[in-house]
C-alpha cells in the first residue's frame, strides 16, 4: 500500500511538471510586426508575425524575420520589401547588425530605398539585443547621394515614416544642443533624420531635444546631458516673423539634475535659431510667458547666445 502510495505521488509530480512544461514552452511565443511596402510604395503597413524561436537566438531570429520580409503574403496590398536583391551575408554582432546586400539594392528609386531600408530597421530592431543595423553594398558601406557613408541606423532614425505620403520624405542634418557634463555650458551635435516634411522642422528640432542626446551608434550619449525633461509634452511649436514659439506642458518646468536653467533655455534657443528664418525664440508653458524655470523667467525673447556654447580646448 505505502509503495502504491510513493508511486501515485510520483506520478503526479511528473504530469504537475509536464503541464509546468507545457505553460513555459508557450510562453516562448514571441509576436513581431513584419513590415512591407503598401500596394502603391508610398508607405510601409506591418502585420503581426508569431514565432516560437526562443529570443536568446538573436542570430536565427535575425534570419527568420530577414525570410519574412521577402516573403510574399496572400493579401496582395502588402508587397514584401526584399524581393529585388538579395541578402549576400549578415553578421550579428553584439547589438548591431550589417546586411552586406547584392547590387540590384542600388537600382531602386530614392523613395522605395528609404521605405525599404525603413521596413528592415523597423522589423530588425524589436529583436531583442538589436538596436542597430548597418547596410553595405557588394562590400563596401551603402551611402547618401554625396557619396557620405549612411552609417549605422535605428528604429528611431526614421521619423513619422508610417501611414504617410512618403513621396514627402526627406533626410534633413539638425543642429542640435545638449549640456555638457557639469551642465553649464552647451555642446554642439549634428544628428541626421529621414523624416517626413508633413512635420515642421522646428517641431522636429524640440522633438529631438525631448527625446536627448544620442551618439553615433543611436545610443545614449554619455558624454552630455539631455537638457529637457523627458516627460515633457509639446503643445505647439510655430514660426512667425523671424519668432519661434514654442508652447510646452509644465513639466518642463522640472529641471533635470545639474543642469541650469540657462543651460535649458538656450539650448531650445541655440538649436532652433539654426534653422533658417529663425531669430528670436518665445517660449510658454501652458500658453503662459510669465513663468520661471528656475531663477529665470520666460516672459523675455530669447535670442542666440553663442557665450553658452562649450568652446574645445
Amino acid at each position: 500500500m505505502r509503495n502504491k502510495l510513493i508511486l501515485g505521488f510520483v506520478l503526479m509530480v511528473l504530469v504537475l511538471f509536464g503541464i509546468g512544461c507545457a505553460n513555459k514552452e508557450e510562453s516562448t511565443i514571441k509576436n513581431y510586426r513584419i513590415y512591407y511596402l503598401d500596394r502603391d510604395e508610398n508607405h510601409i503597413i506591418s502585420l503581426p508575425y508569431e514565432t516560437e524561436t526562443p529570443k536568446k537566438e538573436k542570430d536565427f531570429l535575425v534570419k527568420e524575420l530577414l525570410m519574412q520580409l521577402g516573403t510574399q503574403r496572400e493579401e496582395i496590398e502588402y508587397k514584401p520589401v526584399m524581393v529585388d536583391f538579395k541578402v549576400k551575408d549578415c553578421i550579428v554582432r553584439e547589438s548591431q547588425v550589417t546586411l552586406n546586400l547584392s547590387r540590384e539594392y542600388e537600382a531602386m528609386e530614392f523613395t522605395k530605398e528609404v521605405l525599404v531600408r525603413a521596413a528592415i530597421v523597423k522589423t530588425l530592431t524589436q529583436i531583442e539585443g538589436v538596436e542597430l543595423v548597418k547596410f553595405q553594398i557588394e562590400g563596401r558601406d551603402l551611402t547618401d547621394s554625396d557619396g557620405k557613408s549612411i552609417g549605422v541606423m535605428s528604429a528611431d532614425t526614421f521619423i513619422d515614416n508610417t501611414g504617410e505620403d512618403m513621396k514627402k520624405y526627406e533626410e534633413v542634418t539638425l543642429t542640435l544642443y545638449f549640456a555638457n557634463v557639469t551642465g553649464d555650458k552647451l555642446i554642439k551635435m549634428n544628428r541626421t533624420l529621414h523624416y517626413n516634411t508633413n512635420i515642421a522642422l522646428e517641431k522636429l528640432v524640440v522633438e529631438q531635444l525631448v527625446s536627448g542626446p544620442l551618439n553615433n551608434k543611436g545610443k545614449e550619449d554619455i558624454q552630455v546631458l539631455p537638457t529637457i525633461n523627458s516627460g515633457t509634452k509639446i503643445i505647439n511649436v510655430s514660426i512667425k516673423d523671424g519668432i519661434c514659439y514654442v508652447n510646452l506642458n509644465n513639466t518642463f518646468l522640472t529641471l533635470n539634475s545639474n543642469v541650469t536653467a540657462d543651460t535649458t533655455i538656450y539650448s531650445l534657443v541655440n538649436s532652433l535659431t539654426e534653422l533658417p528664418g529663425v531669430l528670436k525664440v518665445q517660449l510658454a508653458v501652458d500658453g503662459e510667458t510669465e513663468v520661471a524655470l528656475g531663477d529665470k523667467t520666460l516672459s523675455a525673447l530669447f535670442e542666440r547666445n553663442q557665450e553658452m556654447v562649450q568652446i574645445d580646448n
